[in-house]
């Protein structure tokens, strides 16, 4: 992966606004979430992006990957209570 943004729930309502604007700042994240084909589909629409198969419902495994990535959450994130 050569993006330092991890753009979680990237596939959902939320995440497909978000990664419009930062695409339309020029930004690459990486799209992730827990649909391996959608998010493969979501980042070939989008000019290739790196993609990554994320469950948020696995805590322990979501925390690893912000801490790696020092993600900052959206308040309205089950993240934020971790």
């Amino acid at each position: 992966m050569s993006s330092r943004i991890i753009l979680l729930g990237a596939t959902g309502y939320t995440g497909d606004l978000i990664l419009k604007a930062l695409i339309r700042k020029g930004v690459r994240p990486t799209v992730a979430g827990r649909n391996p084909t959608a998010l493969e589909a979501l980042a070939r629409r989008s000019g290739g992006l790196d993609h990554l198969t994320v469950d948020a419902a696995t805590p322990s495994r979501a925390r690893w990957w912000c801490r790696l990535y020092r993600a900052r959450t959206n308040p309205t994130s089950p993240l934020e209570s971790m």
